[in-house]
This record gives C-alpha cells, sequence and structure tokens, in this order.
C-alpha cells in the first residue's frame, strides 16, 4: 500500500488486524490523511476498524483503553521496554531509495569518522549506507540502539542516545531521513558538523543545520529571559505510557518552589490551545519533548522544557542548553 511516498506491507496489517475482534489504527500526523483508505482497506478484506483521531507522535504516544482487543499503529517502529494495554502492532512505513545518492553528502563531511543516525522509514537501509560510506574510504559507525528503539543508528525527538552515545569515536554525522528537529537535536548535543541526507529531496544540508540549530537556540533563550517575569507555573503531566514522567513533574515542582515560583502540576493528554486561557504564567512540560520546540508558535503563553527550567533558574548554566530527552 502506497500512503505518501511510503510503503506499508499490506500482508502484513491484515496479518495483525487479525489478532483482535475490536481493532483500531493509528496514525502519525503525516499520514492521518490516508485513515479513510486504511479503513476501507481493511473493510474490504472483513475487518471493521476504528480511527484513532488522536495525536501521534511517536510509540510513545497511547494511553490505555478498555475497549479495544488491538491498535495498529502504521508509519512507527515499536519501542521496546513499553507494556501496552491493549496490544499494539506496529506496521512501519518504508521508503526505498539507492543508497548512492548520499555520495553527494560526502564532499560536506569533515575528517574520515562518520557517524550514522536515521529515522524509522529510512532505517532499513542504514547498513547498505554504511557499506557505500566505507567504500569510499571513509570509517563509519552506527551506535547501539537504546530501551526505546528498535534499530541500531535509530534516533527519536525525545532519544538521540544511540548517536551520541559514539560522538567520542567521529568527526562529523551523516542524518539519513527528512525534517531537522532530529538532526537539529544531535547538533546541540555533540557540537559536530551533522550533514542531513534526504532520500525524498534528494538534498544534502550540511552548513544549514548549523545555522538552524543556533537560531532555534536563540529563540529558545528569549523565551527563557521572558519566562524570568514569571510567577505561577503549570507543569504538564501526560497518562501517555511512554511520556509520563511524574517524578521528573515533582521534582520540578519542588525546584521552582525553592525559587519562591507557584508551581503545580497539570494532568493533560493533548497539549492544545486550551492552555492559553489558563491562568499560569508560564507552562513546563514534561510530556513529549517535541511540544514546547515545535509547537510554541500555537501558544500566546510560554512553555518551557524541563532543562529550560533549570537554566531560568540557574541550576544549569546557559552553555550547557540541550534538547530535553526521554532515556
Amino acid at each position: 500500500m502506497k500512503l505518501k511516498y511510503y510503503e506499508v506491507d499490506e500482508k502484513e496489517l491484515l496479518q495483525e488486524a487479525k489478532k483482535g475482534k475490536r481493532i483500531a489504527i493509528k496514525l502519525p500526523n503525516g499520514l492521518s490523511c490516508y485513515a479513510c483508505k486504511i479503513l476501507s482497506f481493511l473493510k474490504n478484506n472483513g475487518i471493521d476498524a476504528i480511527f484513532l483521531a488522536e495525536s501521534c507522535y511517536g510509540a510513545c504516544d497511547f494511553i490505555f483503553y478498555d475497549d479495544i482487543d488491538r491498535i495498529i499503529c502504521i508509519g512507527e517502529a515499536e519501542m521496546p521496554y513499553l507494556c501496552y494495554k491493549p496490544p499494539v502492532s506496529f506496521i512501519e512505513a518504508k521508503y526505498d531509495f539507492d543508497v548512492k545518492f548520499i555520495e553527494e553528502a560526502l564532499p560536506f563531511i569533515e575528517g574520515r569518522k562518520v557517524g550514522i543516525a536515521s529515522i524509522t522509514p529510512f532505517i532499513h537501509k542504514i547498513e547498505e549506507c554504511k557499506k557505500f560510506i566505507e567504500e569510499k574510504g571513509y570509517k563509519a559507525f552506527i551506535g547501539d540502539k537504546s530501551r526505546r528503539t528498535a534499530y541500531n543508528g535509530q534516533i527519536l525527538g525525545c532519544d538521540i542516545s544511540s548517536a551520541t552515545s559514539i560522538a567520542n569515536n567521529v568527526d562529523s554525522f551523516l542524518f539519513i531521513g527528512d525534517g531537522f528537529f532530529h538532526p537539529l537535536a544531535l547538533y546541540i548535543a555533540v557540537r559536530k558538523p551533522v550533514i542531513v541526507a534526504n532520500p525524498i529531496e534528494k538534498k544534502i544540508y550540511s552548513k544549514e543545520i548549523e545555522e538552524m540549530a543556533e537560531k532555534m537556540i536563540k529563540k529558545r533563550y528569549a523565551h527563557i529571559a521572558k519566562a524570568t517575569e514569571c510567577e505561577k507555573f503549570g507543569i504538564i503531566v501526560t497518562k501517555k505510557i511512554g511520556q509520563r514522567r511524574l517524578q521528573l513533574a515533582n521534582r520540578l515542582k519542588k525546584m521552582l518552589e525553592r525559587h519562591q515560583k507557584e508551581a503545580f502540576l497539570i494532568f493533560m493528554n493533548d497539549i492544545n490551545e486550551a492552555i492559553n486561557y489558563f491562568d499560569f504564567d508560564c507552562y513546563v512540560s514534561t510530556a513529549c519533548p517535541r511540544v514546547a520546540i515545535d509547537d510554541a508558535d500555537r501558544y500566546e503563553k510560554l512553555i518551557l522544557t524541563p532543562i529550560e527550567i533549570e537554566i531560568l533558574l540557574g541550576e544549569r548554566k546557559w552553555e550547557n542548553y540541550e534538547f530535553d530527552q526521554i532515556l
């Protein structure tokens, strides 16, 4: 089945969908426009399914359902350490490409030792990319998977540890994938050149990553500086099984109170514009780390990450800024 640029294994989809009587499908935002196509395909094969029209930032983005036997998540790779209820089947959406196109990235690589990282739709090609780069005279490294990732070399918006674990062994990183959030997070963490090879666009990005990262950091610093005027903080906690960090939220609450700030916990599964109307001055998201960064312009009020709160309160130095991760 073709979904946008990606291929989904129809046979695997049907096989997994037959494992329950009450089936639901869940899709990341980029594939949600194909919900009816997938539901129709299942119905034509004798399977009635429900579409869970909720946010889907990854395999972490699930709550417990009592009235569904199985969820089919299309487009994400599983998080092996999580226990899903009901069970979740992950059907990956893959993008096939000729790895020879990454030869265009080689002139931008600094040094001869290269770390390789990727994301779910492209990760099946990472070993082939490594072999190709090594045939060109480079020494290539792929980091081991973490408890939150399914594959070696895979990075998430909330977990780039596969890449940072090899940072001391490499001169540069090659990110194979689309979008900029992951390579920006990687660059900010390692402060080494990160070259993006986008298989969909067939484009290479190099200095742009550093420029975008510096621009983003300045924007985040501006938010932190503005938050110095805030007195009432709402600390957002989610019930989603891969994002729930209640212990961290309680630690941040005590930290804020120690600095003479009012702080209260807010349980909220889907963070949306409703926070504009609550009478808090500023929010801290302990849910998906991308919310405060990617969605900042959606909100009239400030929303910071836990690391940014530490900087705000002087518990962390400004120069030690990094993206929030769930490890």
